[in-house]
């Protein structure tokens, strides 16, 4: 079985990228009809044993860098509500029901729609400098903005005014500190900006984590496994695609379309195997 993989006699004859490609696409509809996705799927499956080890060492391979080189951490989080002010309180306590419904709901749309503006800023540098120093007010430390700019995530909540800050260090009392120290400073960070229209108020408080977060252990399993799988999925394609040998009468009437008159037999093969078994029978005579 012979591959047509050499160039043209003329490459001048290839002068545009459109003529590139058809000959690529030329040569690899011949490789696919003369390989077949047949023959693929049969190796695949006369190594199902491979795969299956090769399946099992990966999820080992998984498991033993999740035991050794993932770090434990620790989670506390602290949801808050967001609120809009307009200064009219001293009149909406005269107004009628129908008055303070309607401003108390534009008011909240209003907040909803601040939130991401809101959000932006804390996940600026100069918040997570503020942060850092009403820390080390409060707990006479030494932080700095870098120290705990990557430590916290905000997630705001879908379709309300609500949104949640979740604190993630190697540490459970640190964690906790943060999150404890951010119920105090994004209150005051809201007051502080766009003249306090939108101001929040805590609505579930931080909590010291008891136990480390899960090492995600399936997860990564599962990953290593189909890393593994894939690349010895490619191996066993490549080394079919590549291997042209012609292995049996039926490839050959397969391939070429002509019957198969005889076969020559291996007599060299086969006189070695018969003196090897006759050696054998001496031995054990």
């Amino acid at each position: 079985m012979k591959i047509l993989l050499n160039r043209p006699d003329d490459m001048v004859r290839i002068t545009t990228p459109e003529l590139a490609q058809q000959y690529i696409d030329e040569q690899i509809a011949i490789v696919k009809e003369q390989v077949g996705d047949k023959k693929v799927l049969l190796a695949l499956l006369r190594k199902w044993k491979l795969l299956v080890i090769v399946a099992l060492i990966g999820a080992a391979a998984g498991y033993f860098y999740t035991a050794n080189f993932t770090t434990l951490t620790y989670s506390s989080s602290v949801e808050f509500l967001a609120y809009a002010t307009d200064g009219n309180d001293e009149i909406n306590s005269t107004a009628s029901a129908e008055v303070v419904r309607s401003s108390n709901t534009s008011k909240m749309n209003y907040a909803m729609k601040m939130m991401d503006t809101y959000i932006e800023i804390m996940k600026t540098n100069e918040f997570a400098k503020d942060l850092a120093d009403d820390l080390n007010t409060t707990y006479n430390a030494n932080y700095t903005a870098n120290s705990v700019m990557g430590t916290y995530s905000i997630v705001d909540v879908e379709g309300t005014a609500m949104f949640r800050v979740s604190v993630t260090t190697t540490s459970a009392d640190l964690s906790y500190k943060i999150a404890k120290q951010l119920e105090t400073t994004i209150p005051k960070m809201m007051k502080e900006k766009n003249n306090g229209l939108v101001r929040a108020t805590v609505e579930d408080r931080a909590v010291k984590a008891s136990s480390a977060r899960s090492l995600g252990y399936p997860k990564k399993m599962i990953i290593s496994t189909a890393i593994a799988l894939v690349i010895a999925a490619a191996y066993i394609i490549l080394r079919t695609l590549l291997d042209v040998r012609v292995k049996s009468s039926d490839e050959l009437t397969e391939k070429y379309s002509i019957p198969v008159l005889g076969e020559i037999p291996n007599f060299e093969s086969r006189v070695m195997q018969q003196n090897t078994t006759t050696k054998g029978a001496k031995r054990n005579g």
